[in-house]
């Protein structure tokens, strides 16, 4: 027997089927198989960053259920509860971990189960504990946090810094630098120059330093030639020394002392007329008898030049009388 389906119960069947593929397909989008049994269990995470649903639950790499659903577990704490659907196949043992990771280099996250040998199961419901993997881009993202920061604060020291530049590199500043350069330049050349001239004065054979220290070498070649002799002067200025101090100075200052005060006694005693000495220095009567001697000295011998014959005649006649008298003693 035939069952005639009227035109709109046809068209309410095609409905039905619609929306069932619909459901499907939406499902089957989202990494659901609603033909295939799940058990449901729980993980609770502290951060869920990148974390989606639909997003893989893995084991040892190999697929074996999708993340459901992921919601706050409890506001205050900021703790978020994730929901696992795991084919019924899989049986969870007790303390396998749940553990947050990077399923590529792009960001995306995943679930790993990382199972234990534990001989008991996890039931349906049970909530695993769950772990945070940090891969390598939160690792460069982590490691690249401060590197941001001091770049930031080096952008702004060297800002800081260009605008201290700027002022110092005023035109007047430059005017100033460029004469410091100058004049830097000129201190170089006339070191460059000083150095020449030691350079000249060093190795010249006529060079003024040269000289000098050949005349050095030569003098203490000299010293050391005449060491003998002058250990000999020295022997001979110790013996010289040794004398002067066998030399009892205290009494010869003592005779040059007495003898000083006897002299000064005698100058006292012709100062104040005392004695001969004394007279001829402070009586003018024996200078005047002395002066007028000398004026009858002069007068006389001037006489004699003038009349030589009136003195040698007198001489003469003196001279007969002696020499006839002589005669008649000896008759």
């Amino acid at each position: 027997m035939k069952i005639k389906l009227t035109k709109e119960a046809k068209i309410g069947i095609f409905m039905v089927a619609c929306l069932f593929a619909m459901f499907w397909g939406i499902n089957f989008l989202k990494g659901k198989n609603v033909f295939s049994s799940n058990n449901t269990y729980y993980v609770v995470f502290t951060s869920v960053d990148g974390l989606k649903p639909t997003n893989d639950v893995l084991i040892n790499g190999f697929k074996v259920g999708l993340i459901e659903e992921i919601e706050f577990n409890d506001i205050k704490s900021g703790k978020f509860k994730v929901n696992l659907l795991i084919s019924k196949k899989y049986k969870l043992p007790r303390n396998t971990i749940a553990k947050l990771i990077s399923a590529d280099l792009m960001g995306g996250k995943a679930i790993k189960l990382e199972i234990s040998s534990d001989t008991a199961y996890y039931q349906p419901g049970d909530t695993l504990p769950g772990v945070i993997e940090v891969g390598l881009i939160d690792q460069l993202g982590h490691q690249m946090t401060p590197v941001k920061e001091k770049a930031e604060q080096l952008m702004v020291q060297l800002n800081n810094t260009l605008l201290v530049v700027e002022k110092v590199f005023n035109e007047e500043n430059r005017d100033q630098l460029s004469q410091g350069i100058a004049n830097l330049n000129a201190s170089l050349n006339n070191i460059s120059q000083i150095s020449a001239a030691l350079d000249t004065m060093l190795n010249s054979p006529k060079g003024s330093l040269k000289t000098t220290f050949s005349n050095i070498e030569s003098v203490s070649s000299n010293l050391k030639k005449s060491n003998k002799e002058l250990t000999n002067i020295i022997q001979n200025v110790s013996s010289v020394s040794d004398s002067l101090a066998d030399i009892n100075l205290a009494q010869t200052f003592t005779k040059l002392e007495t003898t000083l005060n006897d002299i000064q006694a005698i100058i006292a005693k012709v100062n104040s007329g005392e004695g001969t000495l004394g007279n001829l220095v402070s009586n003018d009567s024996l200078y005047t008898n002395l002066q007028k001697v000398t004026l009858s000295l002069d007068l006389l011998i001037n006489d004699i030049k003038n009349n030589p014959k009136r003195y040698v005649s007198f001489s003469l006649i003196d001279l007969n009388r002696s020499q006839s008298s002589g005669e008649k003693v000896k008759e």
